[in-house]
């Protein structure tokens, strides 16, 4: 049995007192921070949340991806606060605020608005052995479709025609593939496109006809170009078109922004040249709207840099007020 004297009880008393309060405000001050953590937790979801929704997102076909991250990252200098991503594969479909594709792709009735355009050449490797052959009699429009296209049979004709160039054409045959503008140019499907169909981005018909000394293909200007040089990528060259001496001059000086100057002001009738759209759905963020206004108005300085012409002056006025109608909460 523990005894107490007189002098030790009230101080005994006294410190289970001063260990009970401590207790308290031991568990009092645990549950503040465990409430604080809750609300930081609760905040930065939120905050993260609403970032993510504030990112505008935008589908690119790929031989234009570099032009649009130009203009990113100019918009971005005026208007730091807008957030932008380049969407890929992995992107759900309804988090796609603006895409960017070639006209011939369906917009599914959403508004397209022109913000470039791209021109297409016929190519071939260095080392082809039907250069000389095409020296001779340079391509027109007869012999143009006489070496991409498939003979067009009338009903009393059993036979194909010999093809005379035994070269080896190739494209690509997806949606948003230079293949459609080049065969709608002239007058054909996609279809109707003769050789070899390969898989992938227009890119690697340049590896395919470097490989190939008998293969033919064509491309955009922004992939048969080095944009920094202005030159002709390495062991590729432009078929001969049969063009005005003025005009083949130009286009066999291989010099990008000569030829981009010359496509602006003379269209050639066997050059395709076709539009790039910004595809927007009614209900697109505000923020997108005054992007593509910006695009529009502003952008198109930066074409030339990346292959592309230009929006001709007639259609950019146009589209700014159609724009602008959008802006206002209205379309025509």
């Amino acid at each position: 049995m523990v005894l107490f004297t007189k002098s030790y009880l009230p101080n005994f008393v006294a410190s289970n007192r001063q260990k009970t309060v401590n207790t308290t405000k031991k568990h009092s001050v645990m549950k503040r921070v465990s409430f604080l953590f809750v609300i930081i937790a609760f905040v930065t979801t939120s905050v993260f949340a609403e970032t993510n929704e504030d990112v505008i997102y935008i589908k690119s076909v790929k031989f234009a991806t570099p032009l649009l991250e130009q203009w990113i990252t100019e918009y971005a200098k005026l208007n730091p606060e807008v957030q932008f991503a380049i969407a890929d594969k992995n992107t759900p479909a309804e988090e796609v605020d603006i895409q960017l594709l070639p006209s011939d792709v369906p917009s599914n009735n959403n508004y397209a608005f022109s913000i470039g355009r791209y021109a297409v050449l016929p190519i071939a490797g260095k080392d082809n052995t039907l250069l000389t052959e095409f020296q001779k009699k340079k391509l027109n429009t007869k012999r143009l479709k006489e070496l991409y296209f498939e003979k067009e049979l009338e009903e009393d004709e059993y036979e194909p025609a010999k093809d005379k160039y035994n070269a080896t054409i190739y494209s690509v045959s997806h949606a948003s593939s230079v293949s459609n503008a080049f065969a709608n140019h002239f007058g054909y499907e996609v279809s109707k496109l003769k050789g070899k169909k390969i898989s992938g981005d227009d890119i690697f018909l340049l590896n395919a006809v470097q490989k190939d000394n008998t293969g033919v293909s064509f491309n955009n200007l922004s992939y048969v170009f080095d944009i920094n040089s202005r030159q002709l990528k390495a062991n590729i060259v432009l078929l001969p078109l049969d063009l005005k001496k003025e005009y083949s001059e130009v286009i066999a000086e291989a010099n990008l922004d000569k030829i981009i100057n010359l496509l602006e002001t003379r269209p050639i009738d066997l050059i395709p040249v076709d539009e790039i759209n910004f595809i927007v759905s009614k209900a697109v963020d505000t923020r997108a709207e005054q992007f593509l206004q910006w695009v529009i108005s502003e952008g198109q300085t930066y074409n030339h840099q990346y292959g592309f012409l230009k929006v001709d002056k007639e259609t950019l006025a146009i589209q700014q007020k159609q724009v602008e109608n959008l802006l206002l909460g209205y379309t025509k």
